[in-house]
C-alpha cells in the first residue's frame, strides 16, 4: 500500500503541519503524501462548514482541481454522498466504484474508496468534525484493519492542521473585536474618547514636525436632555446614531471622528479649515428631526497652534467655544481663531 518509508513520510508530514504556511498549501501537501506514502490513486480533503451543513472540498491531489472546484459543495445531510456519512457518523467508510461525485471520473468499478473523518478535540475536550479525507485506491479498498495505519495518522495530521487554522483565526477574530471595543463607542461606532486624544496627539506631533495646522471641533445637540426626556432614551440613542452617521459621512478620509460625551463629538481635522468644516457639519444636520422637532449641533472651533500649544489646551479653548456656542442659541458656532 506505502510508496514511501512510512516513517520518514509521517515525519515530513509533521513538519508540514508545523511550518507556518497556509492551511490549503498544508492539505494539498498532505494530499500528496496519501498519494506517495499510502498509495492512493487520488485524495480530497472536504472542510466541514456546521453552519451551512456543507461538506466543502478544499485541497486535493491526484484530481483536476478545477473539476474539484467545479463540484461544488456537498450537503451534509444528503444521504447519497459518502463524505456527508462520514460527518454525521464521524466514522470511516468505504465504498467501490464513483460513490462521490468528485470521482466522475474515476468512477471504475475497481477503485476502492476510504473516507475518514478528521477529528479534532475542541477546548472542553469533546470531539468535533473538522472534515473528512477521501482517498482513491486503484484495485479495490485497501486493508485498514490495522491499529497503525498511514492513511489514518495522514488523517489525523489533516484534522491537527484543520483545528489550528481555525483557532489561529479565532483568535484572529477576537483579537480584533477587543480592539474594536477598545477603540469604537459602542453606540455610534465611532471612535471613543480614549482614541481620539491619542490620534490628537499624533496629529499635533506630526503638525509640529510639518509647522501645520490642525482644527478641533466639539458638538453638543442642543436641547438633547429635552428629547431624552419627551420621546425617551431609544428615541435619544436614535439622534445620537443620525448625527454620529452624519458626521461621519461628511468629513474627509483624513479627518477623525469621535464620540466625547453623552451628546458630545469631537473632530480632528488636519488644516486651519475648522470653522468651514463645522458649519458645513451643522447644515449637514438641517433635515433630521427628533419628535416632530428639528435637531441641531452647537460648534466650537480651535485651531492649532492658534488656540493651544498642547491638547490640554485646545480642548479647554474647544470646550469654552462650545460653552459661548450654546449660550448664543441653536445651530450656533464659534470659532476660537476668528473670534
Amino acid at each position: 500500500m506505502q510508496g514511501q518509508d512510512p516513517q520518514f513520510a509521517l515525519l515530513e508530514a509533521a513538519r508540514i503541519v508545523a511550518r507556518g504556511s497556509e492551511l490549503d498549501a498544508k492539505l494539498d501537501a498532505l494530499c500528496v503524501r496519501v498519494i506517495s506514502a499510502a498509495g492512493a490513486s487520488a485524495a480530497v480533503v472536504y472542510l466541514f462548514d456546521p453552519v451551512a451543513r456543507a461538506v466543502v472540498p478544499a485541497a486535493q491531489a491526484g484530481l483536476d482541481a478545477a473539476e474539484l472546484a467545479a463540484s461544488g459543495s456537498i450537503s451534509a445531510d444528503d444521504p447519497a454522498e459518502l463524505v456527508a456519512r462520514v460527518v454525521r457518523e464521524r466514522r470511516t467508510q468505504m465504498g467501490q466504484g464513483a460513490d462521490s461525485r468528485a470521482l466522475a471520473d474515476l468512477g471504475d468499478a475497481d477503485v476502492g474508496q476510504v473516507a475518514l473523518p478528521l477529528i479534532a478535540t475542541d477546548e472542553s475536550g469533546g470531539e468535533e468534525a473538522e472534515g473528512v479525507l477521501l482517498a482513491w485506491f486503484a484495485g479495490g479498498v485497501p486493508d485498514l484493519s490495522g491499529p497503525q495505519n498511514t492513511l489514518s495518522a495522514l488523517a489525523d495530521l489533516c484534522a491537527v492542521a484543520i483545528r489550528q487554522a481555525r483557532l489561529e483565526n479565532a483568535l484572529m477574530e477576537k483579537s480584533d473585536w477587543m480592539w474594536r471595543l477598545a477603540t469604537t463607542d459602542p453606540l455610534t461606532g465611532l471612535a471613543n474618547r480614549v482614541t481620539f486624544e491619542r490620534m490628537l496627539e499624533w496629529e499635533i506631533a506630526r503638525a509640529t514636525r510639518q509647522k501645520s495646522q490642525v482644527s478641533v471641533l466639539l458638538f453638543d445637540v442642543d436641547g438633547f436632555a429635552k428629547i431624552n426626556a419627551r420621546a425617551g432614551a431609544e428615541a435619544a440613542d436614535d439622534v445620537l446614531r443620525h448625527v454620529a452617521a452624519t458626521l461621519a459621512g461628511h468629513v474627509r478620509l483624513v479627518d477623525t471622528v469621535a464620540r466625547y460625551g453623552a451628546d458630545e463629538f469631537a473632530l480632528i481635522a488636519p488644516g486651519g479649515g475648522g470653522e468651514v468644516a463645522g458649519r458645513r457639519l451643522r447644515d449637514a444636520l438641517t433635515q433630521l428631526e427628533a419628535g416632530g422637532q428639528p435637531v441641531s449641533i452647537a460648534v466650537g472651533a480651535v485651531v492649532y497652534p492658534q488656540d493651544g500649544a498642547t491638547s490640554d489646551e485646545l480642548f479647554a479653548a474647544a470646550g469654552a467655544a462650545l460653552a459661548e456656542a450654546k449660550r448664543r442659541g441653536g445651530g450656533s458656532i464659534v470659532a476660537r481663531s476668528s473670534s
